[in-house]
C-alpha cells in the first residue's frame, strides 16, 4: 500500500536521481569553471549518495535479522556522516564563488566552517558506540537520543557562519546566484528548526535536495552567460586580428605599388590585383571562423601576402619553404602576424634585405612551426621594458591557446634576426 512512507522514499530517490544527472551534467560540461565545477560536482554526488542513504535507511527500518540490522546501521551512520561532508563540499563551492582570485579573505570564518564540519563527523563515528545521536533497538528500528539536537546544531552553526560570508559578499556576486547560495542555509535550517520538534519524515535532505536544484540550475544558467561572454570577446578577436592584419600602411602602400604598375607593366598589375583580392578575401573570411583551420589554408593565404610584398620590395625579400608536415590545423592568421612581422621589422629594415624561413616539424608529442628571418632582430628584453610587443603577435599566443592548446615563443638579438616557434599538441 502506498503511505506516507513510501511518498518519502519516493521523493528522496527522486532527488537522488536528480542529483545524479546534475552531476553527470556538470562533470560533462567542459566550459564550466574548473575550480567551481569541482566543488560543485562533488557537492551533488555528496548529494545524492546522502538521499540514497537515507531512502535506505527508511526503507529497512524495522527489518528482522542480522542482515536488516547491518542495513539499518550502515544506512543511518552513512546519513548522518554524509550530511557533514555535505557541509565541507558546499562550503568548498561557497568560498570558491565568492572568493576564487581574491587575496583579502576571511580566512578564520572560511576554516572555522571546516572545523564544525570535522567536529560533527567525528561526533557520528563516536556516537556508533555511544549512542550520542540515536541508537538501534532490538527489532531494528532507529530512535533518536537525548543528543540528536546537536547531531542539527552543529551544522547550523556552520551554515550560519556561511550566510554572513554570503551577506559580506552579496554585493560582488549575481543575484541568482546569492539566491541560490543562502537556500542551501535558509532551507536546511528552517527544516531543521521544525524536525527538532517533529519526528516522521526526512525534512532537512528534502529541503537539501531543493536547494540542490537551485545551485545547479544557477550554475547551468551562470555557465550559459560566461560562454556567450567567450564567444563574443571570440568575435571581437577575430575583429581586432583581422584589423591588425589589414593595416591602413599595407593597404596604401600595395594601391600604390599597383597604381606604379600600371603604368610601368600593366599585366603584372592584374596579377597583383587579383592576390590583393585574394589577401582581404582571406582576411575577411577569418571573422566567420569560430575553430582552427587546416595549415595548408593557412599557408596559401601566407603566399599571397609574400607574393605582394615580394612586387614591392623585389630581391630584398626572399623565402624559403621547409614543410615536412602540413596535416594539422591552427588558428586562422596565426602565421599571418608572425611573417608580417619578419618582413615589416626584420629583412625590410636590413641594407640588402634578407631571408624568411618557414619550416614545420613533426616531434613526438608536438608539432613546431618556426618563422625565422636574417633581419635586423631586435632586445627582448627593452621590447618587454616598453611593451611594444604586436597586438597580432599577443592576439596570435591568445588564440592559439585558447584554440589549440598551443604556444608561441620569441628568440631575438640584435643583428641576429628574429625566430618565432609555435607548438601545437599533436593531439
Amino acid at each position: 500500500m502506498f503511505n506516507r512512507q513510501s511518498l518519502h522514499i519516493a521523493l528522496l530517490l527522486w532527488g537522488c536521481i536528480f542529483s545524479l544527472i546534475a552531476a553527470l551534467c556538470m562533470f560533462m560540461s567542459k566550459n564550466f569553471d574548473k575550480h567551481k565545477r569541482r566543488w560543485l560536482l562533488v557537492t551533488l554526488c555528496n548529494c545524492a549518495a546522502l538521499l540514497c542513504s537515507d531512502a535506505i535507511a527508511w526503507g529497512v527500518r524495522g527489518k528482522p535479522g542480522s542482515a536488516g540490522y547491518a542495513a539499518v546501521v550502515i544506512s543511518n551512520f552513512l546519513v548522518f556522516s554524509l550530511s557533514d561532508i555535505l557541509l565541507m563540499s558546499y562550503h568548498g563551492y561557497l568560498c570558491c564563488c565568492l572568493y576564487y582570485g581574491k587575496k583579502r579573505r576571511p580566512v578564520k570564518r572560511i576554516r572555522a566552517v571546516y572545523v564544525i564540519a570535522a567536529i560533527a563527523l567525528l561526533l557520528v563515528v563516536l556516537s556508533q558506540f555511544t549512542n550520542l545521536y540515536y541508537y538501534i533497538d532490538v527489532n531494528n528500528f532507529y530512535h533518536r537520543s537525548p543528543g540528536h539536537v546537536l547531531s542539527m546544531v552543529l551544522p547550523m552553526i556552520g551554515m550560519l557562519i556561511d550566510l554572513s560570508l554570503i551577506i559580506e559578499e552579496r554585493r560582488n556576486i549575481s543575484k541568482r546566484l546569492f539566491i541560490s547560495l543562502i537556500s542551501y542555509m535558509i532551507l536546511p535550517i528552517l527544516a531543521d528548526s521544525v524536525q527538532i520538534f517533529y519526528y516522521g519524515i526526512s525534512l532537512t535532505n528534502i529541503a537539501i535536495s531543493i536547494s540542490m536544484i537551485l545551485l545547479f540550475v544557477v550554475a547551468m544558467i551562470e555557465q550559459n552567460e560566461n560562454l556567450a561572454q567567450k564567444e563574443k570577446e571570440a568575435a571581437d578577436l577575430r575583429i581586432s586580428v583581422m584589423i591588425s592584419q589589414i593595416a591602413p600602411h599595407f593597404i596604401y602602400n600595395a594601391l600604390t605599388s599597383i597604381q606604379e604598375m600600371c603604368d610601368t607593366d600593366p599585366k603584372e598589375a592584374g596579377e597583383t590585383i587579383g592576390e590583393f583580392a585574394e589577401y582581404l578575401r582571406g582576411n575577411l573570411e577569418s571573422l566567420n571562423l569560430d575553430g582552427p583551420i587546416p595549415f595548408g589554408r593557412e599557408l596559401r593565404h601566407v603566399q599571397t601576402y609574400l607574393a605582394i610584398e615580394k612586387k614591392r620590395f623585389g630581391d630584398r625579400v626572399n623565402v624559403v619553404y621547409d614543410i615536412e608536415d602540413d596535416e594539422f590545423l591552427l588558428p586562422a592568421l596565426a602565421l599571418q602576424p608572425l611573417v608580417e612581422n619578419a618582413v615589416k621589422h626584420g629583412i625590410c629594415k636590413k641594407k640588402g634585405g634578407g631571408t624568411i624561413t618557414i619550416q614545420t616539424r613533426r616531434e613526438e608529442n608536438d608539432i613546431r612551426i618556426i618563422v625565422s628571418d636574417d633581419g635586423i632582430g631586435f632586445d627582448m628584453q627593452k621590447v618587454k621594458e616598453e611593451d611594444r610587443i604586436h597586438i597580432g603577435i599577443e592576439n596570435t599566443r591568445k588564440r592559439l591557446q585558447d584554440m589549440c592548446g598551443g604556444t608561441l615563443s620569441l628568440q631575438s638579438a640584435p643583428g641576429s634576426g628574429t625566430k618565432a616557434v609555435i607548438l601545437l599538441p599533436q593531439e
